[in-house]
Order: structure tokens, then sequence, then C-alpha cells
């Protein structure tokens, strides 16, 4: 490649690096998640004689109310001090206050004791929980939103209790969840060790399903509008690219004369091989990465079967399964049918990475293998003089149902498509190569059928 092409490439990197560091460097200090719990990353005040960070109870009644009960172990000279002189308690509660923590402007009632050898200090925050769809709610007091806010633990253990006679219905990734109880553990003296995010929603209600779909629901409710608008932002780009893809591969060598012209320098002609052929290809592709992942992740990570390496062999699975029967029943089926035939391999997929890994199944990499898998149909269509709308559609929406998904709080802006294009472009590409032969099997068994 020519100097001349590399360097206003080579500028563009380094522009989009020094912009990402100087938005770290720019970004506020950690807010505090335990408003006494100090010392921390953001605040170097703590009570006066304390032995440790502590532990942080959040208790919500049932009107969406709490009770914040922070407890800091302290010397024995510093909790004899304190027992027998309420102003020097007062004193060294009101200077630990950390510069910024999760309840700042909220904190009511606060309220200083001493028990054994350990400070308690009481305060209660208003409005933290409200009612969701049904019998659900949820806590929205911690979800920052757009805002740049991150969380730092700083205590040893965070809790989170419900109230009594309900039940925690969604899943915290990060947290141990037991009846009406989350729980946030420091477990190496890290000030964020476990994680708590910056978008964290707990719903809680009645249990089992029913109790569990209300509290999705509610999370769905409160999350979805901004999640979509984000998604549309980010995926936009991408998006369009996956469409026009969809278009320039499946009407190869067919329609105006700009497309044959730009279809021939790509060197996607019409295809000259056999269903047989491409099934050949495809189920040897997909097996080969389904393997070849897996043996690659159990190296690396020294465990059998590492999540990341199985959802890129899911991924294999699915394409090996969609060449295999398509090839051999695909001559039966119309384009409805095979698209059908392309859902049914990314769920296979989806179950595959279930049952190897388990947990959630990962969504950016489920979602571009369906928008490959769509390829099939849509080449299967154009051969057909067809227009396929709502094929391309659909695969021209998953980068915004993955920016939807992945990113729903980030804030819109020229940069959040710049972003949002740089990371989903690699994706774009994997799209394009991989969904090119289904397209053609698509457009043989399409010809082959008359």
């Amino acid at each position: 490649m020519r100097t001349a092409r590399v360097l206003p490439l080579l500028l563009c990197w380094c522009l989009v690096g020094l912009i990402a560091v100087v938005a770290v460097a720019a970004a506020p200090p950690p807010t505090q998640l335990c408003g006494v719990c100090g010392p921390s990353v953001a605040n170097d005040a703590e009570v006066a004689g304390a032995t440790d960070h502590g532990t942080l109870d959040v208790y919500v009644d049932e009107t969406g109310n709490s009770l914040w009960h922070a407890r800091i172990p302290v010397t024995d000279s510093a909790a004899e001090r304190y027992r027998s002189n309420e102003s020097a308690l007062e004193a060294a509660v009101d200077d630990a206050w950390a510069h910024s923590h999760a309840a700042d402007g909220d904190v009511r009632a606060v309220e200083a004791t001493v028990e054994d050898d350990t400070v308690v200090v009481n305060y209660t925050v208003d409005d933290v929980a409200r009612r969701g769809v049904g019998d659900s709610w949820i806590i929205d007091y911690f979800a920052t939103g757009t805002s740049s806010t991150r969380y730092e633990l700083a205590a040893e253990r965070l809790t989170i209790h419900t109230p009594d006679g309900t039940v925690i219905t969604n899943r915290l990734p990060a947290a141990d969840v037991d009846g009406n109880e989350a729980t946030w553990t420091n477990e190496n003296d890290g000030a964020r060790d476990r994680g708590f995010d910056d978008q964290t929603y707990v719903t809680y209600g009645e249990g089992g399903l029913l109790g569990t779909a209300s509290g999705y629901a509610t999370i769905a409710h409160v999350t979805g509008p901004p999640a979509l608008a984000c998604g549309l932002a980010i995926g936009a780009v991408p998006g369009a690219l996956i469409g026009l893809l969809g278009i320039v591969i499946g009407r190869s060598s067919r329609g105006s004369a700009v497309v044959e012209r730009v279809t021939s320098r790509l060197g996607l002609e019409r295809p000259t091989v056999d269903a047989a052929t491409l099934e050949r290809l495809l189920v040897a592709v997909g097996i080969g990465g389904a393997i070849g992942f897996l043996a690659y992740g159990a190296v690396a990570t020294d465990r059998v079967f590492p999540p990341a390496a199985v959802v890129l062999s899911s991924l294999g699975v699915g394409y090996a399964l969609l060449g295999l029967a398509a090839a051999r029943i695909g001559p039966r089926l119309e384009t409805r049918g095979l698209f059908v035939l392309a859902v049914f391999a990314t769920l296979v997929a989806a179950a595959y990475t279930r049952a190897l890994a388990g947990g959630v199944v990962y969504a950016l990499p489920l979602l571009f293998g369906v928008a490959t898998a769509l390829f099939l149909p849509i080449g299967h269509a154009f051969e057909r003089d067809r227009r396929p709308v709502a094929l391309l559609g659909a695969a021209a929406l998953v980068p915004s149902a993955v920016g939807a998904l992945v990113y729903p709080a980030s804030p819109i802006g020229v940069w959040t498509v710049l972003v949002g294009m740089l990371v989903f472009l690699p994706w774009v590409a994997v799209v394009g190569i991989f969904g090119y032969p289904l397209a053609l099997l698509g457009r043989t068994l399409a010809a082959a059928d008359g």
C-alpha cells in the first residue's frame, strides 16, 4: 500500500486514540457507594481510628424509601473515646464523608452510634425504588443513565435488602442473590473488585415465572425507549453497510449496469458451483471453526470450555448446520422456509453456547450470526426476482439491536456514531465474508428449482 494511502489511516487512528485518552483523563473520579466507608480511590477521608473499610446494608421498605446502615470497625481506644464523647463521634463521621458518594444530596436523618468496637452510621434516602409492571418494583436509584458516573465499592461488602416477603426477580451478574438480598463483595481489597455497574437495576416482587416476567418487563419499560434511541444511533452506519452488502451480493450479475460493474470488480459474478459443492464448503468451514475455536480457547485459557471460545464455536456449528440442511432440504423450501431454517440454525447455536458455557447467551455474536444466516433467503429471493425488503431490513437492524443491548445508556452524538461504526465494522466484514457463500447457495437453489 502506498504511503499516501496509509498516512491518512494512521492519522485517523491516532486521533481516535487521542480522543479516548483525553476522555479517560477527563472523566470524574469514581463515586463511592458507601458514604463513610473510605478511604478509596476518590476519597482519602475515613472515620478516625478505623481498622477496615466496613460494610454497607441498604434496606428498602414497602414504599420505596430506604435505610442505609454502615458499620466501620475501629480501634478499642477510638471506640472508647466515641462512646464517652458524642461530639467527637459526630465530628469523626462528618469528616469521613466521601467527596462524591452514591446518595450525595439525598442523605437524610444521619445517626451515629457505637456498638462494641464498631461505629454504626444510619441514614435514610427516599425514593430509591418505584412500582413497575404488575406487582413488580424496581430499584433504579443506582442507574446513572448517560452520565459519566462510575462506582467504586469501597466497603468490604454491600448488600441491598428488598422488603420482607419479596424476592429479587432479575439476574445481577456481579452479585450473589439470595431471596430478597443481593450482595456485592470486595474480595481482594480492590475498590471496584466486583464491578458494581453504573446501570444497576434491581427488580423485586413475587417469585416464580410470573414475578420474573414482570421484573424484566419493568426493566424493559424503564430502559426501552432510551436504549432504542441509542441503538439506532450506534447501529445506523453499520446497519446500512449490512443492508448494502445484502443488495450487492444478492443482486450479483442482476439488475443495473452499475451493480454489474461493482459486483464484477468484487468477483461476485453469478455462481458456477452446484449446491453439493457449496454444502461441502460450508460444512468444512463450520466444523473447522467450531473445533478450532474450542481447541485454541482450551490451550489459551487452560479451561475446557471457555465462554468466548464456545460462543465463536457455536457460530461454526450453526454455519455447518445451515449449509448441510439447506443443501439437503432447501430445494423443497421457498424463501420463507429458508428464513425459518436460518432462525433455527441460530437457535441451535444459542443452545450449544448455553449447554457448554452456561449462563446467558452472548448477544453480539448471536445477533450477527442471525444477520449472516439471513443471506441464505436473501440470495434465494433475489434469484426469484423478488425484493426481500423485510429480510434486508432485519439484517440491517442487527447492529442497532446489539447497540441497544450492549450500550443501553450511551450518550447520542457524532462520536457515538463514529465509535459504533469502528466497533462494529469488523463484524460487518465477517457478515459479508461468511454471508456470501450462503447467498450463493440460496441463489443456486432458486435457479435449480426454476
